[in-house]
């Protein structure tokens, strides 16, 4: 709602509305926005990325769609290191070529501190992402920020239920959100806030719920400009028997938060017996070999046609409830297992037809990932080679980015 008064007193007015909002967050019904923006900045008065609707526009207003790949950075093989050997400028540059305007960019609670030293933050991880923002300013990049693996560790297998039991690990990443938002507040290439990377809490839902809001209002007392990413609930059960049900509260597990300076995020792999084939840490894959189109085993044990229709199909709750709220959507991750590329596998043809489907509707996407062992557009080695990149994969890019 835009109030109609003289421009310095509709300033103030906003001003003040913010600082109400911030004081009662807690007592706000979920999945309501307020009247106006919690932080006092009208989108007109956004020189960054933002939210306009289901838009993302620039400062000059221009729409943008952010199309890219996801860095994974070794969140996982070495968290505790800036990881200057996954890539560096002439990555970037080559990205540039493609048409890649983003990338979601991994992070790990443990580049920047220590268990022993918690909020101790190390001046090499800050080197190292400004040396990363400097990279992507030159090559008209955005990187979105993602804390991939959190304190109490990474969400979606299951095993990260201590950042639900324990209130301090909560705290470590509100603080560490608070530090990266003071630091690069002002920074153009910033494409904004990616809070946790597929939340699986510990019973239910509205744990996710509660730690995005806290996070989100210590994030609008540094940052009230650059946009926040927020994921869906990706499952309940964290140490138990996993809910994967992705539609349990009717809204594809989405909640709103009381900012209309929000990106919804989600995340598609399906059909898993394609995408997933052969994937180790899944048992009924183990040995799998599927091409696309075919008929796969669907979750509730139904066979199904896996083709761009499915494609269609699977996406569109997503689509209707960003078109239901007026929200931007950002497709985070999709990808496929490097065997999904072998000879009449047909890789290349799902990935065309999720980047189709999502740009047809307007909706950002980064593929996951850059460098990795198994789904890797490079092969986890440390090397950005032509002999160790997917050229097919990079000519789908190239076709449908540019």
């Amino acid at each position: 709602m835009r109030l109609r008064r003289p421009h310095q007193l509709q300033r103030l007015a906003a001003t003040a509305l913010a600082t109400l909002a911030l004081a009662c967050a807690t007592a706000r019904q979920p999945g309501t926005f307020e009247p106006a923006l919690r932080t006092g900045v009208s989108p007109a008065e956004n020189p960054y990325l933002h939210a306009v609707g289901q838009d993302l526009v620039d400062g000059q207003g221009h729409k943008v769609i952010l199309r890219g790949l996801c860095f994974g950075n070794v969140v996982w093989e070495n968290p505790s290191a800036p990881q200057r050997a996954h890539h560096g400028e002439a990555d970037f540059q080559y990205l540039h070529g493609l048409g890649v305007n983003a990338i979601r960019f991994y992070l790990n609670d443990a580049l920047f501190e220590d268990d022993a030293a918690p909020g101790i933050y190390k001046p090499d991880a800050w080197a190292w992402l400004d040396q990363n923002f400097a990279w992507a300013r030159a090559n008209g990049i955005y990187l979105v920020l993602n804390v991939h693996v959190p304190p109490g560790g990474f969400q979606s297998n299951g095993g990260g239920g201590a950042l639900w039991r324990e209130k301090a690990n909560r705290d470590r990443l509100v603080a560490l959100w608070t530090a990266i938002a003071t630091r690069y507040r002002d920074e153009p290439a910033l494409a904004g806030y990616d809070l946790l990377n597929e939340p699986v809490t510990a019973r239910s839902a509205s744990e996710w719920e509660n730690l995005a809001r806290r996070t989100a209002a210590a994030i609008r007392e540094r940052d009230p400009r650059h946009a926040l990413f927020v994921e869906r609930t990706n499952a309940t059960g964290a140490g138990g028997s996993l809910n994967w049900d992705e539609n349990r509260n009717g809204e594809m597990n989405f909640f709103l938060l009381d900012d209309t300076n929000v990106v919804y995020e989600f995340h598609y792999y399906k059909p898993m017996a394609f995408t997933h084939q052969g994937a180790s840490w899944i048992p009924s894959l183990r040995g799998v070999e599927t091409s696309y189109p075919g008929r796969f085993k669907d979750w509730d044990g139904s066979t199904r046609l896996g083709d761009r229709a499915y494609v269609e199909r699977e996406l569109a709750p997503y689509f209707a409830f960003g078109k239901r709220h007026q929200v931007p959507l950002f497709l985070g991750e999709f990808g496929v297992i490097r065997g999904g590329y072998e000879p009449g596998r047909n890789g290349t043809g799902w990935v065309a037809d999720v980047i189709d489907v999502a740009l047809a509707h307007g909706v950002s996407l980064t593929y996951h990932s850059f460098h990795e062992g198994a789904f890797g557009f490079y092969g986890n080695d440390g090397r950005s080679t032509p002999a160790n990149r997917n050229e097919a994969l990079a000519e789908v890019f190239a076709a449908k980015f540019r």
